[in-house]
């Protein structure tokens, strides 16, 4: 539009109204041309108000952004503009806090994950995760201390005084989400799911050595080496015969790190040898007569499965052995569990671990 179409009583004072790129407009009816405005504009013309900042008023400077309300310059209005905007994004410096909070952070996550077990088929039964809780068999006095007075007589002897392993230890991993942010938030948390977990490997189908040895071959050497709890089910005829070396290979595969092994070991169950050399296992209650494994043999040598197994486990702090055996009571359970613990430590240096070993049994109230 152009400053002639406007009249006396549009109250504009100063300034010029031109056309911004349109080069046509109807006046009167008629179509007319008009010339670029380029060329009718003079900039220099004292009525053309200019837009620098020295000559807007407050009205035109706010329209234009250049104040806000609160008179905040454009300078201003930046500086503010660009610290929301950071505080926006979210940005939280991980990295910087100190390794033991990032470490608990870790710890929350692992324990938010829990591995659920999935079906192979619908027919295909799979074991339930539940915790496992035993106590401790403690030997009762015997004939002759019955004559002691209360000041002479400490209490009854108990294999399982300290505490036993805590059945609560979770079963949980890490999301691979966070393991692929970067290789230090990897390296600082791959370990954590196999130092606090606990490894459950229980006769299903076939016995716990077969089921723990095809896990261990699919770790890692830092993952077996890292690998703290474990609690298994085994035969008593794993820990003899030709299964002594299968037994072997698995304690070597845990021989730095395993520090705390729930062993129960049976000696009932397998009826037969299915297809490919596996051990199928009926369940059922321990039978009379059954083979249990030993400690020493009648020249008083140590077992094979002791020797050359438990005893490759030089990080081993604890170890707990729950015997289903339906010809030992409890005083010869506590005497088995006494010997292995000899035979464990007698050739121990001053410098090594001394092994604990306690008798329990599966908690009679659960």
């Amino acid at each position: 539009m152009i400053r002639e179409e406007f009249n006396d009583d549009c109250d504009w004072e100063g300034g010029n109204v031109i056309s911004w790129r349109s080069t046509q407009c109807k006046q009167y009816g008629e179509e007319q041309t008009l010339p670029d405005p380029v060329d009718i504009m003079d900039l220099k013309c004292p009525e053309i108000k200019s837009l620098n900042k020295e000559n807007l008023s407050e009205f035109e400077a706010l329209m234009l952004g250049e104040i806000s309300n609160d008179g905040s310059s454009e300078d201003e209005l930046d500086i503010d503009t660009t610290t929301c905007s950071s505080e926006d994004d979210g940005f939280f410096p991980f990295m910087d806090l100190p390794l033991e909070i990032r470490q608990q952070i870790y710890h929350w996550i692992h324990l938010m994950n829990p591995v659920r077990l999935t079906q192979f088929a619908p027919w295909y039964p799979i074991p339930v995760n539940r915790g496992y809780f035993v106590q401790a068999i403690t030997a009762p006095p015997s004939n002759a201390d019955t004559t002691k007075t209360p000041e002479e007589d400490p209490g009854p002897v108990a294999t399982g005084t300290a505490p036993l392993l805590s059945p609560w230890r979770p079963y949980s991993c890490m999301p691979s989400s966070m393991l692929r942010v970067s290789k230090q938030i990897y390296y600082e948390s791959r370990e954590l799911p196999f130092r606090n977990n606990e490894f459950v490997f229980v006769n299903w189908f076939a016995s716990g050595l077969w089921a723990a040895r095809s896990f261990v071959k699919g770790l890692q050497s830092w993952q077996m080496q890292t690998m703290h709890y474990a609690r298994l089910e085994l035969l008593s005829r794993d820990l003899a015969g030709r299964h002594v070396d299968e037994w072997k290979e698995l304690c070597g595969a845990w021989s730095k790190g395993l520090r705390g092994l729930r062993l129960k070991i049976l000696s009932s169950g397998g009826g037969g040898v299915a297809g490919g050399g596996v051990s199928w296992v009926v369940a059922g209650s321990p039978q009379r007569g059954a083979p249990t494994a030993g400690v020493r043999d009648e020249e008083g040598k140590i077992e094979e499965w002791v020797e050359n197994g438990l005893k490759q486990l030089k990080k081993l702090r604890c170890l707990e052995v729950e015997l289903s055996a339906a010809d030992w009571d409890e005083n010869i359970k506590l005497e088995w569990c006494r010997s292995l613990e000899e035979a464990l430590n007698e050739s121990k240096t001053e410098t090594e671990q001394y092994v604990r070993v306690c008798s329990v049994e599966r908690a009679r109230d659960l």
